[in-house]
């Protein structure tokens, strides 16, 4: 993916989210787009590339975005598999490829508003707004690309839900410390 179809499939994602998933749905990727390697490892590195003017220490900048881009694709891998644990009925590849698929794009409000958790005691609104944000677009995401909207039950979506925000919470808890150990 280039940087014009990452950066419009961003925008898609953010302002168009239903008929981005529409869109997604119809005109399948081909098996060569993988959609962790593509999209949500170049999205989480900008985010981690754009923290460097904003701390201003290039040393310990470098070292703050490693581990804040370890911590989010350990909480990505995280809230995939217990998604796919909450969600899946049937152990099918095509429930854990679609799962895959809605996580790496719903994680995008979330990533972004990274940028402002140096805003002090603001950063728990933005964070919040990103965490909802992110939830209705993997609401729709589930709805359209597994089908979901007949054959789960409510409890598995909001145990889903519930798991997610437990999840996003204790990462920005952890992006706290982290903020807080290097005295930002």
């Amino acid at each position: 993916m280039g940087v014009k179809e990452l950066f419009s499939a961003i925008f898609s994602l953010l302002f168009q989210y239903p008929k981005f998933w529409k869109d997604l749905k119809e005109g399948a990727a081909g098996d060569e787009f993988n959609v962790l390697r593509d999209y949500a490892v170049p999205v989480i590195a900008l985010v981690q590339l754009a923290k460097f003017p904003l701390i201003g220490l290039p040393r310990q900048a470098m070292i703050f975005a490693i581990a804040n881009f370890l911590i989010d694709i350990a909480a990505l891998y995280l809230m995939m598999g217990g998604s796919a644990y909450l969600l899946a009925r049937e152990r099918s590849e095509h429930i854990k490829d679609g799962i895959l698929t809605v996580f790496c794009y719903s994680m995008t409000p979330v990533w972004l508003f990274e940028l402002l958790y140096f805003t002090g005691s603001w950063s728990w609104l933005f964070a919040f707004f990103a965490l909802v944000y992110a939830l209705v677009i993997g609401k729709t995401g589930l709805a359209v690309m597994l089908d979901f909207a007949s054959g789960v039950t409510d409890n598995a979506l909001r145990n889903t839900a519930f798991f997610v925000v437990t999840v996003n919470t204790s990462v920005f808890l952890l992006i706290r410390a982290v903020m807080r150990l290097f005295n930002f």
